[in-house]
């Protein structure tokens, strides 16, 4: 499995004003072993009151990647459910509107970037994902359904804590799996995004069913653009199932970055399986 880098662990707190705040605690703690386990990712807290405050340091994130080589691992404080965020001040994001952002800080830090969430996101930003898309993050981590508030905290202390102890992410992973419920933290990769999503691409559109309707489709817009003869269903079916391969060779490259990144063919070698 490829290996994400990162020299800062960046909090962003949105918590409401006279809630408990878990992402000031989550910071004392993480500076003080920072301090004692030297060296360490640099630690930077941030207050955002609202998604475009949140935006906007996104922007500054990205910024300091390329100007200052500084890549965040992005911790993100707030309420939120399947749809999206809900900041300090009542305002809403989804993951349609954080994407583009996102994915522009990802390319920046050369598909480096991970993010964790501290609120009920779960898997939403797949759900908004196209075959089309850029790779948003190297790896994501967020809870998978309502949790309270310690224990957010417990898992995330966990796991930056042994991190910063024990200089090893698997390690860390572990002592979040034990500090926690089996199944509430959703884990996913760039890798693994891609893959779900493919595999979702093939369901909706490479079926045998589908490929009817698709060929349906192609033979009617042949009729109307030409007075020839149009190709048979079972011709553009055919056509349909060689094109896949390619089809995927082509989203694999836009989402991984192939064309920014050259060592991503290596990086993230997937292949197509028929």
């Amino acid at each position: 499995m490829d290996a994400n880098r990162f020299n800062q662990i960046l909090v962003v707190d949105s918590i409401p004003a006279g809630e408990l705040n878990t992402a000031k605690r989550l910071i004392d703690d993480i500076s003080t072993y920072a301090a004692a386990y030297s060296p360490s990712p640099a630690v930077k807290y941030v207050r955002v009151e609202t998604g475009d405050e949140l935006i906007e340091q996104i922007h500054s994130c990205r910024k300091a990647v390329l100007d200052q080589g500084i890549v965040p691992m992005l911790h993100i404080e707030c309420h939120g459910d399947e749809d999206g965020f809900q900041f300090a001040d009542g305002s809403l994001a989804d993951w349609e509107e954080l994407k583009l952002p996102i994915t522009e800080l990802n390319a920046a830090t050369h598909l480096n970037l991970m993010i964790a969430v501290a609120a009920c996101t779960g898997g939403a930003l797949a759900k908004v994902l196209r075959m089309s898309d850029r790779a948003p993050f190297w790896g994501l981590i967020g809870p998978t359904k309502t949790v309270t508030a310690a224990a957010l905290e417990k898992a995330y202390r966990a796991l930056y804590l042994t991190l910063l102890s024990t200089k090893s992410p698997a390690e860390a992973v572990k002592a979040m799996d034990a500090a926690t419920e089996p199944g509430l933290f959703l884990r996913t990769t760039a890798q693994g995004l891609f893959e779900k999503g493919w595999a979702g691409y093939r369901k909706d559109y490479c079926t045998p069913e589908a490929l009817d309707i698709r060929a349906k489709r192609m033979q009617a817009r042949f009729m109307e653009l030409s007075d020839t003869m149009p190709p048979s269903l079972e011709e553009l079916r055919t056509r349909l199932i060689k094109h896949e391969p390619k089809a995927f060779e082509r989203y694999r490259a836009n989402f991984f970055m192939y064309d920014l990144f050259p060592e991503h063919r290596s990086r993230f070698p997937i292949q197509y399986v028929p």
